[in-house]
């Protein structure tokens, strides 16, 4: 019989042994469930995922996730052109927020108008769409997002023309609606 053949045949039984004795050990350390003497080894696989920050700021055309599951991105438009016979004072100017909205839990997400507040730095807190101003067909009153389901709406703000440092707040999250210098 050639050698080589005989050393394979060895590290082949070698091999088989061995396998055999670790699932005899693992099964016994496992007490009696495989699952239990496989988890170190899986879990060696598994490589950790970072938690999103949901309390830091979120810039303008990133995607923020909030705690409800609603994966967030906001633009910004300032000032808003509006045409009609819309009167605001001069101190005024209309602003668009756009916010793509992504749900990523496993239930239905319930947005509305009312839980989008902005804040600047002047101390003023404004509404989203004021009444009786402006209307656009996708101006978000209220909505329903089922899950995996996305949805683009947009909010109208009427703010101070000399206002800065504005941020949308949703819930706790908040989103600079200026870039960052």
């Amino acid at each position: 019989m050639p050698m080589g053949l005989v050393v394979g045949g060895i590290a082949l039984v070698l091999v088989l042994c061995c396998t055999c004795g670790g699932l005899v050990v693992g099964y016994q350390l496992g007490g009696g469930d495989l699952t239990k003497s496989f988890q170190p080894l899986t879990s060696a696989f598994n490589r950790a995922t970072p938690t999103p920050d949901r309390t830091s700021p979120v810039s303008l055309r990133t995607k923020g996730i909030m705690d409800n599951g609603l994966e967030m991105i906001v633009t910004v438009q300032r000032p808003l052109k509006i045409e009609g016979t819309v009167k605001i004072p001069p101190t005024d100017q209309f602003m668009l927020v756009s916010v793509t909205m992504t749900n990523t839990k496993k239930t239905d997400i319930k947005v509305s108008a009312a839980d989008f507040k902005v804040k600047g730095d002047g101390g003023l807190t404004y509404d989203a769409n004021p009444p009786k101003t402006v209307t656009m067909p996708n101006m978000l009153v209220e909505a329903t997002i089922a899950p995996g389901k996305k949805l683009d709406a947009e909010l109208i703000y009427q703010i101070a023309a000399n206002d800065s440092g504005l941020k949308l707040i949703y819930l706790k999250r908040t989103f600079l609606l200026e870039e960052q210098k």
